[in-house]
């Protein structure tokens, strides 16, 4: 049985964190996403604390919304193409001991 060499080690460790880190972004961007979906008032902030808003501060509201959920598919997106290359680098780790042999 042969030996893994240790670039090949290194390479499997360095593409688990890469996956791992692009996990982590995209519970992040879950998290971010429920938080966003359980408020209520959908970040709609009155510059009067005790007054219906007006048309400016609900169209405020909406392009915050749109830029919020942009961001948040942009976040979903990174996540997962970080945890592809994390996946691919773990393979092509796993990969180069065997071309050796």
């Amino acid at each position: 049985m042969p030996s893994v060499p240790r670039g090949d080690l290194c390479a499997r460790l360095l593409g688990i964190f890469v996956f791992l880190l692009g996990v982590a972004v995209i519970l992040c961007v879950l998290w971010l996403g429920f938080r966003m979906y359980a408020d209520p008032n959908l970040g709609l902030r009155s510059a009067k604390p005790h007054s219906p808003p007006d048309a400016m501060d609900i169209g405020t509201a909406f392009l915050r919304l749109v830029v919020r959920i942009a961001l948040l598919f942009l976040g979903s997106i990174c996540g997962s193409l970080i945890a592809n290359k994390g996946i691919r680098l773990y393979f092509a780790g796993a990969g180069s001991g065997r071309a050796h042999e």
